[in-house]
């Protein structure tokens, strides 16, 4: 690789700095909407968590680039959490840019670092073995903050043939809905007060989903504002009655939200999601992915609802940690993870 890449780790960018990660994260293979600046930007911060940007050059040219969330642990503590990142634009560049980042974040004073590259299929082997050569080691299945094994819906040739591909019990729940008078249209503005609603009692009815680090209703919209992608709603009688966004993320479309108060009547997902999918089509995009399928194939509870689209399941990287100061990554860290395990167990997400 030459000489020793030149890094940037910072909380604001200068402007050459910000287009330059911005034309490098959206052209490269490996991109993810968690690696954009929509995402810090949009991102939940406390006093305890924000973010920074990190880009590595070599010479004048960029080959990584990462959205780093920062939690303070303790005083002098600081977990470094790079969310399907960091981004490259080849997979031999990810060892080099591993190695600055790490260089960067201790001079920094951070503790702990996690991150999960967005790779795939064959990238994962490549990149597993980068991360190994560079000390770190994947999280156990019960730490995985991010899915590892998604499902990805084809959205090549026309309507009637993807349609055609969906399981029979997805076929007939769509036309269901149809019959039962549900319409999905562009989410307005009018229409945010009641997907707000949806959304809190979705919330009561699951307390235990885990929100923690992810985008606002709001932040969803100026996401897709940014990326492109849709925020949807269904409606029925007049009533808002469910909404569903996705997000471009390079050729794919990205799921990012789905709330509904579905009946047995008018199961409203599916005809949110179908009408994603045309969206998505109608925009050149080449696959929907499903963000997230159970790590052991189980077909069951919101699995169940996914399958019925027929994805093609595909294993992701899962993320790995390394300890930058071992002591208090050690001390810190570990707790943080028995206290995270605890309240998991409890059924507090």
């Amino acid at each position: 690789m030459g000489d020793r890449p030149k890094t940037v780790l910072t909380k604001r960018m200068r402007k050459d700095d910000a287009e330059a990660f911005e034309a490098f994260v959206r052209r490269s293979p490996f991109a993810a909407c968690q690696q954009t600046r929509a995402w810090a930007e949009n991102a939940p911060q406390t006093g305890r968590q924000d973010y920074l940007y990190f880009l590595c050059r070599e010479g004048a040219e960029t080959i990584g680039a990462a959205v780093v969330r920062r939690s303070r642990l303790a005083p002098g503590a600081a977990l470094a959490t790079v969310q399907r990142g960091p981004v490259v634009a080849e997979a031999s560049h990810l060892e080099p840019v591993l190695t600055a980042l790490k260089a960067a974040l201790r001079e920094e004073g951070f503790s702990s670092l996690v991150v999960g590259p967005r790779a795939a299929e064959e990238m994962r082997l490549p990149f597993a073995d980068a991360l190994r050569s560079c000390g770190f080691a994947p999280l156990p299945p019960s730490a995985q903050s991010l899915h590892i094994a998604t499902g990805k819906v084809p959205l090549a040739g026309p309507e009637e043939a993807i349609f055609g591909r969906f399981k029979q019990r997805g076929r007939r729940a769509i036309r269901k809905v149809e019959t039962a008078g549900v319409s999905v249209r562009e989410a307005s503005e009018a229409d945010m007060g009641a997907c707000a609603d949806l959304l809190a009692d979705f919330h009561i009815r699951r307390p235990d989903y885990d929100v923690g680090g992810q985008l606002s209703l709001e932040g969803h919209r100026r996401l897709i504002a940014a990326e492109g992608g849709a925020l949807l709603v269904a409606e029925q009688a007049g009533r808002i009655v469910g909404y569903h966004s996705f997000v471009r993320q390079g050729p794919a479309a990205l799921w990012l939200a789905m709330v509904s108060d579905d009946d047995a009547k008018a199961p409203r997902s599916y005809a949110l999601l179908w009408e994603g999918m045309k969206r998505a089509r109608a925009l050149g995009l080449s696959y929907y992915d499903l963000a997230g399928l159970s790590a052991d194939g189980a077909e069951n509870g919101r699995d169940q609802f996914k399958h019925a689209f027929a994805p093609e399941r595909e294993e992701l990287l899962p993320a790995h940690v390394t300890a930058l100061r071992p002591l208090r990554h050690a001390i810190f860290f570990t707790a943080r993870q028995g206290y995270r395990a605890w309240r998991k167990r409890r059924g507090k997400g």
